[in-house]
């Protein structure tokens, strides 16, 4: 599997995941609807194969999540986040 499927898989399970989390706070709620629009823009991208190498960097999901405990304390979700950021950073430095 090339590197562009297997981020935009990453990707996808972390869009999924965040339809069946029921969060209850409305400010989080709310941030976490801009949050999926940035994932689905990352999917778009790597589907398009318009995503730039990583060159090291992060895509910035484990830090966008970051100051929202609510978010945090969801392992499973929290888990998606930092593998698609290490897979990104590590494995995709160059397409």
């Amino acid at each position: 599997m090339n590197k562009y499927r297997v981020l935009e898989n990453k990707l996808k399970k972390i869009s999924s995941h965040i339809d069946e989390m029921n969060i209850k706070d409305e400010v989080t709620k709310k941030y976490l609807m801009h949050y999926k629009d940035y994932v689905n823009q990352l999917i778009e991208a790597v589907h398009n194969k318009t995503i730039r190498n990583s060159d090291g960097a992060l895509l910035g999901l484990i830090g966008g999540i970051s100051d929202y405990d609510e978010l945090c304390a969801d392992d499973t979700f929290f888990q998606l986040v930092a593998d698609a950021d290490n897979y990104y950073c590590n494995e995709c430095q160059s397409f």
